[in-house]
């Protein structure tokens, strides 16, 4: 049999392009060698935000008893909790399987390997498609010197953890080591976290993070900026680990959260023209076609912005293009909203100041911070910061970036905003909802 195609890796990206091929009538197979969901369901954004809710649990005791209640929590069961994630994560497994039977999809168990642009050998058997699409995601990235330590945990790891630490060490300066280590910090355990860098989260606007640094869960994260571990060593029950400067902590807990890079290993992309890149990612173009014309790539697999929607969109618009030419959607991959789950959270869509310079626009902030109305008998301190990049020329909202306790659910309706070109003056027009925080925004 020759399918018009073969997905290989049953991820977001890859799930979504071949149920679109199947609903537009292609013969499709899909060819997954792990878990059915990918990595933002197994050990990404999934139980990440299963982590984040459980890390909030002290900090909201701590608010309502300011309003005089009696709420205590002595103890986390997180055995009771990992076993409640894991199922849930099985529950998702099925429904992503159940998707691909529902939609007719030849659903092929193993690892995948090109013999030529039209077939590849899973197992000992061949199977042959007219266009494929891969889709298999990434890994955590370690760094050379720690690629063969046994003592060294990765973001892959972290979610099968058996007890709550006392002490951990994170290394890494990008969105995933933050999370955990506010999580972390959050679920009580000192958290030294080190980073190369001399900024964490560089790709975002520097006052938002500036703020967020401030708001560190009762001190319990110590910043290592422009450090990198060079060793780690176990005596007893705990861990020595030596920083690039000598200096050696002792902790419960390495993780290891420097990034992710491409699973382009063992597939056999030298039996055809695709090109890799020096991350390992696979070189496509604007339309995710690679240097072999019936072979394409999307999600994590490309590196192009490494998140679940994304991956979504672009396995829907392949599929679209490949087997309904006359109806795709073109997305805006230009705006993409992004939150990070800190605690405040962060929000972000758009231009950074910074960037609109970069890009020749001339533009201008409008920034406002406050505490919000729930913290009022908890905190002294400001929780929340609304940041606005406006263009000088039409007043177009090019970047909005906020953190705040609620800032993913609103990023996502803000970036409407940017992605419909809404001006200021649109914001001033708009009535505010009171007392709320987002009413801020409109009223900055």
């Amino acid at each position: 049999m020759i399918y018009d195609l073969i997905v290989i890796g049953a991820g977001s990206g890859g799930v979504r392009a071949a149920r679109i091929a199947s609903v537009h009538g292609a013969k499709v197979a899909m060819i997954e060698n792990n878990k059915f969901g990918g990595t933002c369901v197994n050990v990404g954004c999934v139980p990440k935000k299963f982590f984040f809710y459980l890390s909030q649990i002290y900090k909201d005791v701590e608010i309502y008893k300011s309003f005089g209640t009696n709420i205590d929590v002595t103890k986390i069961n997180w055995i009771q909790f990992i076993k409640k994630k894991d199922k849930e994560i099985n529950r998702l497994n099925s429904v992503y399987e159940n998707i691909l039977n529902k939609n007719k999809i030849k659903i092929i168990k193993g690892s995948a390997k090109f013999l030529d642009p039209r077939r590849v050998i899973v197992g000992k058997k061949t199977y042959q498609a007219k266009n494929f699409i891969i889709a298999t995601g990434g890994k955590p990235f370690k760094t050379e010197a720690l690629e063969n330590n046994k003592y060294i945990n990765t973001s892959d790891d972290i979610f099968r953890l058996k007890k709550l630490p006392k002490r951990m060490i994170i290394e890494g300066g990008g969105y995933i080591a933050i999370e955990f280590a506010y999580i972390f910090a959050n679920l009580g355990a000192s958290v030294n976290l080190i980073y190369r860098g001399k900024r964490i989260l560089k790709a975002f606007d520097e006052d938002l993070v500036n703020f967020l640094i401030k708001k560190n869960p009762k001190n319990k994260i110590k910043f290592h900026l422009e450090k990198t571990i060079l060793k780690v060593d176990k005596k007893k029950n705990e861990f020595l680990v030596k920083l690039s400067d000598n200096k050696i902590i002792k902790t419960d807990y390495v993780l290891s959260a420097t990034g992710r890079i491409a699973n382009t290993q063992n597939l056999g992309l030298d039996h055809t023209k695709v090109q890799i890149n020096q991350s390992h990612s696979i070189k496509v173009n604007r339309h995710f076609q690679t240097h072999e014309k019936n072979i394409y790539a999307v999600g994590d697999v490309i590196d192009y912005v490494n998140l679940t929607p994304v991956a979504i969109r672009q396995g829907h618009f392949l599929a679209d293009k490949l087997f309904n030419n006359k109806k795709m959607i073109e997305y805006d991959f230009t705006n993409i909203p992004t939150a990070v789950f800190t605690s405040p959270q962060i929000g972000t869509v758009g231009l950074t100041l910074e960037m609109a310079k970069k890009n020749k626009i001339d533009a201008y902030e409008l920034t406002t911070s406050f505490k919000s109305m729930k913290k009022t008998f908890s905190s002294k301190d400001k929780d929340t910061f609304y940041k606005l990049v406006i263009s000088k020329k039409d007043k177009t909202i090019l970047g909005i970036h906020i953190i705040s306790d609620d800032a993913a659910e609103l990023i996502q309706l803000l970036a409407v905003n940017v992605v419909a070109g809404n001006t200021l003056d649109d914001f001033k027009r708009t009535v505010a909802v009171h007392p709320t925080s987002s009413e801020e925004i409109i009223t900055i």
